[in-house]
């Protein structure tokens, strides 16, 4: 049997474990070899300024039986190698053809989140699992988001604004991406994303989390498991309030500014040790940069014990928890 009377599967099958750099030239061999090397060649898609290859997304706008192909994009733009505007017109046409993504970044300027507008009109992306983007939270990835249904991840709104005053969040309807488990990005929009929603992974960059917003991120439709986030309050009494509406956390992470530059007093190591052990389904924490590490209790192993790692430059996981001593407390 000749190579071309192969089905077109097990030609795909066959390509798939070809090397890349060869792709190109089994695309150029004969005409029923050509879509199937191309299906191959651009399904994973990675495009920046030091890479020199920013004219794919040219190829892509021009082509999009080839764009269709694409399962995953990538795209960094260094603001030192900026692009001009019309650059951002043919990246919206690319990304209008790349119907059947899975996986989206946008590292670029964060001023042309007009192109997730006119990207997604008129159809959706049924496929998209994953989108990352350097944008605020604004109407057009609110007008984009409402075209993903199956998104699982999200991050959006995690450069902070250098103006004086915070544009207006606009208002995401409850009916878009329902099935939402992961989100990255700023307090002011996971207030408006994560209720309603199955969010179990929160984390924040760059902003504070009050703690007037810790109740509206309890309202995700299940447990959150993993929460990672900047304070302005009091660690403990910040803790005190994750453990009243985030019981089920799983993994912590804070990051406060309070009484950043005074070493933590055995008092502190006391009252954090205490409200840790107040989580039922902790496995890890870690409050500005210190590593707080868990075993049971040895006279009840019902409980959990928490102390955190010796403030020194070289740890030993594999040594045992002090007990008792001025360093570590545990309760």
């Amino acid at each position: 049997m000749s190579l071309h009377a192969l089905p077109v599967e097990l030609l795909l099958s066959i390509s798939e474990h070809i090397p890349s750099g060869a792709l190109p030239a089994l695309a150029l061999t004969c005409s029923r070899l050509c879509p199937v090397a191309q299906r191959v060649l651009y399904r994973h898609l990675s495009a920046s300024a030091w890479s020199r290859n920013l004219d794919v997304v040219a190829l892509l706008a021009r082509k999009p039986h080839i764009a269709r192909h694409v399962r995953s994009f990538y795209i960094a733009i260094d603001s030192l190698a900026p692009v001009f505007r019309p650059f951002y017109s043919i990246l919206a046409k690319a990304l209008h053809n790349m119907s059947e993504l899975q996986s989206l970044h946008l590292l670029v300027d964060s001023s042309v989140s007009w192109v997730l507008r006119h990207a997604s009109a008129p159809h959706a992306y049924p496929s998209l699992v994953h989108f990352t983007c350097t944008f605020p939270f604004d109407d057009n990835v609110v007008c984009f988001l409402q075209k993903t249904p199956s998104l699982l991840e999200l991050e959006v709104d995690s450069i902070p604004t250098m103006l004086a005053r915070t544009p207006p969040i606009p208002s995401l309807p409850e009916t878009s991406i329902p099935h939402l488990e992961q989100f990255i990005g700023s307090s002011r929009a996971a207030t408006l994303i994560v209720p309603g929603r199955p969010v179990k992974s929160i984390h924040f960059n760059g902003t504070s989390l009050a703690e007037d917003d810790i109740p509206l991120l309890a309202c995700s439709s299940v447990p959150v498991l993993v929460l990672a986030a900047v304070t302005n309050s009091s660690p403990v009494a910040f803790l005190q309030l994750l453990h009243r509406h985030l019981p089920h956390l799983a993994y912590l992470r804070v990051m406060s500014t309070q009484s950043l530059f005074q070493p933590p007093t055995p008092v502190f190591y006391e009252q954090v040790a205490n409200i840790l052990a107040s989580f039922a389904e902790l496995n890890a924490f870690e409050l500005s940069g210190m590593h707080w590490r868990s075993q049971r209790k040895p006279d009840n192993e019902s409980k959990w014990v928490w102390q955190s790692s010796p403030l020194s430059s070289t740890t030993h996981p594999d040594d045992d928890l002090l007990f008792e001593t001025d360093i570590f407390f545990a309760y």
